[in-house]
Formats: C-alpha cells, structure tokens, sequence
C-alpha cells in the first residue's frame, strides 16, 4: 500500500541522520559517520518503497531489491539505480565493522578514515537527492 506519510518521515529522517553523520565527520569520528550513513540511506530507501506501495525486506542489505524493483517504475535510470544498489550495499555491509571492529580485533574507530567518511557522506547524500526528486 503507498504511503506518503511514512515515505516523507523516513526521507526526514534520512536527511537528520545525514546532519548527524557529518558532525561526526567533524569530529573525526570516521567509523560513526558509516555507521549513520548506513542508517540513513537505508531510511531514504525504504522510504521510496513506502512511496511507490513496495514490500522490501526487513534487512540492510537492499541492493538486489532497488535494482529489481525500483526498475519497474521508470522513475530512475539504469546507472542510477546501479550506483544505488551499489551504494546501499557497500554501507551495509561496512556496518557491522563499523559498530564492532574487525574480526581479527581491530577497534572500529582504526578501520576507517577520513577519506572513507567522507565519500560516504557524498554518496548518501547523493541518494538523498535523487529519492527527493520522487518523494515531494
């Protein structure tokens, strides 16, 4: 069922935690910025499902799903939902090293740099942009 509610709260919500990803890229909080652009573009995603009235599944790992659904409405072109998929995979899987480390013991807070934060806070903020295009 659409919801554009629900599809404009999660959009808000994504654009907050994109706020709170760059304080913490401010602060040198390189892991915590991954973490709350995972979030962030998780919501912004499933925000656009909302939206168009799509079940998606109830994990991070979204990226087969958006290329597979989202095609079937023509609202985004094929490279833009690549990119997507791509995107929302790649920060869900860098989640949970994000909040626990490496396997092997290395702290969370050693496993990424700044250059890693900051691209993913263009990159989220990127699908952001596109998914407002939708959502209005």
């Amino acid at each position: 069922m659409k919801n554009d509610k629900s599809a404009k709260s999660h959009l808000a919500d994504a654009e907050i935690i994109l706020e709170e990803a760059c304080y913490s890229l401010q602060k040198g909080h390189y892991h915590r910025v991954i973490r709350k652009c995972q979030e962030s573009t998780e919501l912004a995603v499933k925000g656009i499902f909302k939206y168009l009235g799509l079940e998606y599944p109830k994990s991070h790992i979204l990226g087969r799903v958006i290329k597979k659904e989202l095609s079937r409405h023509g609202l985004f072109r094929r490279e833009e939902l690549k990119r997507m998929a791509n995107i929302s995979d790649s920060l869900a899987f860098d989640r949970e090293p994000a909040f626990y480390g490496s396997p092997d013991g290395i702290p969370a807070g050693e496993l990424f740099d700044q250059e890693d934060a900051e691209e993913a806070v263009e990159e989220t903020r990127w699908i952001i942009n596109i998914i407002k295009k939708v959502i209005k």
